[in-house]
């Protein structure tokens, strides 16, 4: 089953920082999904709190390349259209 969101959001905040072993100070990503209760579709849908994770720097940038990947992958979808 999926979980619609109505937005998502990316923070970084210093108190997410911490230091590796070797002492290198890694900054988290904070990564916030939410809905809007104040959306009028809301019969067709329950209204969900918000969903948070974090990640790691090498964590958001695989994540941010699939993004990347699947949105050229719709574009060129919607350019045959």
């Amino acid at each position: 089953m999926s979980d619609h969101r109505d937005s998502i959001h990316c923070r970084t905040c210093p108190e997410q920082c911490w230091a590796t072993p070797g002492g290198r100070l890694v900054q988290e990503v904070s990564v916030i999904m939410t809905d809007d209760p104040d959306l009028d579709d809301r019969q067709s849908r329950c209204w969900l709190p918000p969903a948070v994770c974090t990640l790691t720097p090498s964590q958001a940038r695989e994540l941010a390349s699939v993004l990347l990947e699947l949105a050229d992958h719709a574009q060129r979808i919607g350019a045959r259209r």
